[in-house]
C-alpha cells in the first residue's frame, strides 16, 4: 500500500512482514523517502534486478510451509 502524506510517498504494510520477500523489500526501503509514485515505482524496479533467480525460487518454495503455519494457528499470525 502506498499513502501519499502531504506530496510524500510512504510505504505502508499492513501485513507482518515474514515472508521472503516483503522483509527483504523493507529492508530496501528503509529510510527512503519518495517524493512520488514513479520514484516509488523505479525503486521498486531496481530492488527486483538487484535479486537474481535463486532469491524469487527460494521465497516462492517457502510458501507452502508458510501456509501450514497459518493453518495450524486457524488463521492467526503464525511467527517464523
Amino acid at each position: 500500500m502506498v499513502t501519499i502524506v502531504s506530496k510524500k510517498v510512504a510505504f505502508i504494510q499492513p501485513y507482518p512482514t515474514d515472508y521472503h520477500i516483503n522483509r527483504s523489500l523493507k529492508n530496501w526501503m528503509l529510510n527512503k523517502v519518495y517524493d512520488d509514485l514513479d520514484e516509488l515505482v523505479d525503486d521498486v524496479k531496481a530492488w527486483i534486478a538487484s535479486k537474481n533467480r535463486g532469491f524469487f525460487e527460494r521465497g516462492i518454495n517457502m510458501l507452502p510451509e508458510k501456509w501450514e503455519a497459518v493453518i495450524e494457528v486457524d488463521g492467526e499470525y503464525a511467527p517464523e
